[in-house]
């Protein structure tokens, strides 16, 4: 017969039944909601992670993008600037010839020897000749004679050059005249001297041909240690040709340059010629090193579309900046002009490298993610080793210990799975001050750590950003001070009826070199000035303002044109280290007479409309501009107004304005667009020549400050 199980024995089973029931379901339910909540961090980590690299990613971008741009253009603006003072030295030589044989009877005759060997290394001048030139006709020893009076300007302007190997004057009669250090190298072997056909030369055929400044392509020295380029300019008496002053230049400075340019140790910097050949080059990469064999090659022609492209833009001028492949490489990449001759210099910088950052920001969430995956598996396998344990040895109050559990465990657990879903889009702050187990605290600090280095870096990254808006808020300020130094209230003198005048200035940057001035130097004179500072940006913006500033004080002071410039001259070529210069139009009016006296130095020709003509140039001579050099000279001219007549001065932005077709704007459109309409006032005649411009150019970018000064004539009240 079969025995009843005792009542004890049956409750104590289905009591222990029930409580590993119940620690089951206690257990499912507290694992289900710990790895909900495991799956919410790392969710929300992840999502965290991903923003915060398109954040990082985006900033990185503009900033390389702006940094590249400004390297690109503050180097290609020092190269340039060094050729324009190179090519301006050797123009002022030719300048310096041509008036010697426009004015050949106020000069003595200067004696000029040939070389001697015990002068090799000393700069000194010496001639030689071709083998066709008569030494005994009597019209070339005059001619050398007469050229002798350039020594000392060849002298000097060879010493005033470091980068200049020598300097030049080359005749059609075949006489050289050379200052150098290499006296021996004109001398045979037997110490008679060399003839040299200098009109066989590639910078003399090129000059001669061009009829202006021609620069030569790059080329070595004749023992191939140095390379550099030739610089030639016309000489030109009464329309004929006479010959070329030339000068070579080192290029050294310019390949150091392109080798220590600060973009990183990845970095490539690199100047391709208007011909898209690479002249110079700090690549290792194949596709962009300078060898024998890529010497050249047009880049232009690269099978490399976005290298052909982005070479192709820089020999047009255009500035830029893109992303593209070399050699299997992604690089952002910027590139500027250089004017004076045409070439470009181009900055890359890796990918790889400006994202490196971002990586490792994305990176370090991804670690700290899979850490707090792991904190949490720990934190929920020790749970669940406490629950086990906690039923093991107390079975009998497992029921309350496990409503215990449900109470102290799950409710916190909830509690932070909320918590926790509350952080997204901008709103990172995270805290935990509820009670809870170890593991909860565990879970929490582990969470709170984790979005107080997000916010950290997100600091960091919205302080990168406000050090650029305050340096472009910076800038803004800078260009309303520039505007505030012109006048612009017009009319300026409205209690004067002899004369109405109008003038603008809109910058090509932020800040521009072009400025212009008016003001009375009594109650009978009136001064005018117009002028354009070399380069462009802060440094042309600066050397502006002490610019206009000399010219209108030593104005007020009487003086003529000439005195005045002389004075500006001296005081801005004192410690003009960055070699900057700016060319003048300025003029003094008597009021009472319409008499006028102005000087030109290195402006553009102003143009006139008389009473019931129309608008034309006025060409004269000019001098050459001012901080140049020391104990310049300035030449002035006279002229009138009468009532009715009008006078327009402007910078070279307006007729050197350049469209998408790189077609310049021209004196001929901007005469077209003055006589466009011959009623129209002062004010509206500048405004529609800007208009004009604005047509002519359409999309593309304004390269250069556009200035123009305008007056309106009428005479004095009791004449009219």
């Amino acid at each position: 017969m079969k025995k009843n199980r005792p009542l004890v024995t049956t409750v104590h089973i289905s009591m222990i039944s029930l409580v590993i029931l119940t620690l089951i379901v206690v257990s499912a339910t507290i694992a289900i909601r710990l790895f909900s909540i495991k799956n919410t961090l790392v969710s929300n980590s992840t999502e965290l992670g991903k923003r915060a690299g398109e954040i990082s990613s985006t900033s990185m971008e503009e900033e390389v993008d702006a940094r590249l741009n400004r390297i690109a253009n503050g180097q290609a603006d020092i190269v340039d600037s060094n050729f324009a003072h190179f090519r301006s030295s050797v123009e002022l030589l030719a300048s310096d010839a041509e008036y010697l044989y426009e004015h050949a009877d106020e000069y003595g005759r200067i004696p000029v020897e040939e070389p001697k060997a015990e002068n090799d290394g000393k700069l000194v001048v010496h001639v030689t000749h071709s083998e066709k030139t008569d030494m005994e006709d009597p019209a070339v020893i005059d001619e050398l004679g007469l050229l002798g009076n350039e020594t000392n300007t060849l002298i000097s302007t060879h010493a005033g050059n470091p980068a200049m190997a020598k300097c030049y004057i080359a005749t059609e009669s075949g006489l050289m005249i050379e200052a150098d250090r290499d006296s021996s190298a004109k001398l045979n072997e037997d110490g008679t001297v060399a003839f040299y056909e200098a009109s066989k030369r590639p910078w003399y055929i090129g000059t001669k041909e061009a009829m202006d400044t021609y620069f030569t392509n790059v080329t070595p020295e004749a023992n191939g240690k140095r390379i550099g380029m030739m610089c030639g300019s016309p000489i030109i008496v009464n329309g004929k040709f006479k010959g070329v002053a030339c000068a070579g230049m080192y290029l050294d400075d310019l390949d150091e340059m392109v080798h220590s340019t600060n973009i990183g140790a990845e970095g490539i910097a690199c100047v391709v010629n208007n011909q898209g050949q690479l002249l110079f080059s700090s690549a290792q990469t194949p596709e962009l090193m300078i060898t024998r064999e890529n010497a050249e090659r047009d880049l232009r022609e690269s099978d490399n579309a976005a290298l052909a492209n982005m070479v192709r833009d820089a020999v047009n001028g255009v500035e830029d900046s893109g992303i593209l492949e070399i050699d299997g490489e992604s690089y952002y990449a910027a590139f500027a002009s250089m004017e004076t001759v045409g070439w470009s210099f181009i900055i890359m910088i890796p990918q790889k490298v400006v994202m490196e950052s971002t990586d490792k920001l994305v990176g370090e969430i991804s670690d700290m993610t899979e850490q707090t995956e792991t904190e949490t598996n720990s934190a929920i396998g020790k749970l669940l080793l406490v629950i086990l344990g906690i039923g093991i040895v107390a079975v009998v109050i497992a029921s309350i210990t496990a409503f215990y559990m449900s109470k102290t465990i799950a409710a916190p657990l909830s509690d932070l799975t909320s918590k926790v879903r509350k952080i997204q889009g901008e709103d990172l702050d995270f805290s935990w001050d509820a009670p809870g187990g170890e593991e909860i605290q565990t879970l929490a600090e582990s969470f709170r750590s984790m979005t107080v280095r997000m916010k950290q870096y997100i600091d960091e990254v919205t302080r990168v950003t406000a050090e650029k808006e305050r340096i472009g808020a910076e800038l803004s300020v800078a260009t309303q001070i520039q505007a505030d130094l012109l006048p612009r209230i017009f009319p300026p003198f409205p209690e004067r009826k002899e004369f109405d005048l109008y003038a603008c200035m809109d910058p090509a940057k932020e800040v521009g070199g072009d400025f212009y001035d008016f003001f009375l130097i009594d109650d009978d004179h009136l001064g005018l000035v117009i002028a354009d500072v070399s380069g462009k940006g802060v440094p042309a913006a600066l050397f502006m303002v002490i610019a206009k500033t000399l010219i209108k004080n030593r104005a007020l002071l009487n003086g003529s044109p000439s005195q005045v410039l002389e004075y500006a001259n001296e005081q801005l070529c004192e410690g003009n280290e960055a070699e900057l210069f700016v060319t003048v139009w300025f003029a003094i009016i008597e009021i009472s007479t319409g008499k006028g006296l102005a000087a030109n130095a290195g402006h553009e020709h102003p143009a006139i409309k008389r009473a019931g003509g129309d608008w034309e140039l006025v060409v004269y001579r000019h001098s050459p501009a001012v901080a140049t050099f020391d104990g310049l000279k300035f030449s002035e001219h006279e002229f009138e107004l009468h009532p009715g007549d009008s006078l327009f001065v402007y910078t070279d932005g307006v007729p050197e304005a350049t469209n998408k077709n790189d077609e310049m704007f021209g004196t001929d459109r901007m005469l077209a667009s003055l006589n466009s309409s011959p009623d129209a006032d002062i004010t509206e005649l500048l405004r529609i020549v800007r208009k004009d411009v604005d047509e002519f150019t359409g999309d593309a970018p304004q390269f250069d400050d556009v200035t123009m000064l305008g007056l309106a004539w009428y005479g004095s009240p009791d004449k009219q």
